[in-house]
């Protein structure tokens, strides 16, 4: 009987020791969960954060709070992102600029991407289009760098801020394509519109919701989109690839996770938020403000933002771009 009890107590110890972590793990999410942002209630990343933080908690029946620390070009958020619990319970809704051009634009930063971050899932890529001034003799990306190639240093495209995406990819496009434009800077896509619209600059660069109002109207022309493809819903905007070829250059918004995180929860964020952007509804709301083609798995969103570092670090490098 002594053996026999010594058994039965034994299996019992480790049941006593197996079921809490089986418990924590059917019980999670048990709590609210926190969502970090660099952006500002109202931001076009707000709104993109919100329509999936909302059914996801609809999904998990409890609430996804969205945490607002704009400032310093998003450092601040990726800052306390980095720096909170790797509980499950915090993540940090992450733009490009903030993991893929601050590393190499800031001489210092008080967080390090690939030490104090995982991945979590790919939101979805924001890509830019190209416009130009209607006075300018030009309908397609092939006659504007044939034309900017004959007039080399006369040509000046705008850009709502500089040292951002839509910059830095304007001169992405100048060493892919061999041309020399100037950046004109701007403090704010308004002003940036405008002046190309006056014919101050003849070369505008920025976000798909920015150039929205501007499709099928006289003011602008269109003439290319920087996705590696077209764009469902802007299918007769050709891509800048289709002249200079392998030419991409986008922006994107990821969801990642203090280092450290569970991977039971890692692996059911990623898979709700899949289901969740396979929904029809939700990805005409995010086409709407610029987002596409956003999912898949948790080693295929680390491969893609490790790309996305050495696509940006090379042409920052190349544009002799010096941290600041």
């Amino acid at each position: 009987m002594i053996p026999a009890i010594r058994i039965l107590y034994a299996v019992l110890t480790a049941c006593a020791l197996i079921q809490p972590d089986i418990a924590r793990s059917e019980a999670w999410p048990a709590k609210p969960v926190r969502w970090i942002q660099s952006s500002a209630p109202g931001s076009s990343a707000d709104i993109i954060g919100r329509i999936l933080s909302d059914r996801l908690g609809a999904k998990w029946g409890l609430q996804v709070v969205s945490d607002s620390r704009p400032g310093a070009a998003g450092n601040i958020a990726a800052q306390a992102a980095a720096r909170a619990a790797p509980d499950g319970y915090n993540y940090f809704l992450a733009v490009a600029s903030t993991l893929a051009v601050n590393p190499y634009t800031f001489k210092s930063l008080p967080f390090d991407v690939e030490r104090d971050f995982v991945p979590v899932i790919n939101i979805g890529i924001s890509p830019f289009m190209i416009a130009v001034n209607p006075a300018l003799p030009v309908n397609s990306m092939a006659e504007l760098i044939v034309f900017a190639q004959a007039n080399p240093g006369k040509l000046s495209f705008a850009t709502s801020g500089a040292r951002n995406l839509q910059h830095i990819t304007g001169e992405m496009l100048k060493l892919r394509s061999g041309i020399n434009i100037v950046n004109v800077p701007y403090k704010g896509s308004p002003f940036a519109a405008q002046d190309t619209i006056a014919g101050r600059t003849e070369i505008y660069i920025d976000s798909v919701p920015a150039m929205s109002s501007h499709l099928g109207s006289d003011r602008l022309r269109i003439i290319g989109v920087t996705s590696r493809d077209r764009l469902p819903g802007f299918e007769t905007i050709p891509t800048v690839a289709e002249a200079v070829p392998g030419f991409a250059a986008v922006g994107w918004f990821a969801l990642l996770a203090p280092t450290g995180t569970p991977y039971e929860a890692l692996a059911r964020v990623n898979k709700d938020l899949n289901d969740i952007l396979a929904l029809t509804e939700v990805s005409e709301l995010l086409r709407r403000n610029g987002v596409f083609n956003g999912g898949g798995t948790l080693d295929e969103v680390q491969r893609f933002l490790r790309s996305e570092r050495t696509l940006w670090q090379e042409a920052i490098q190349k544009a002799g771009i010096q941290p600041e």
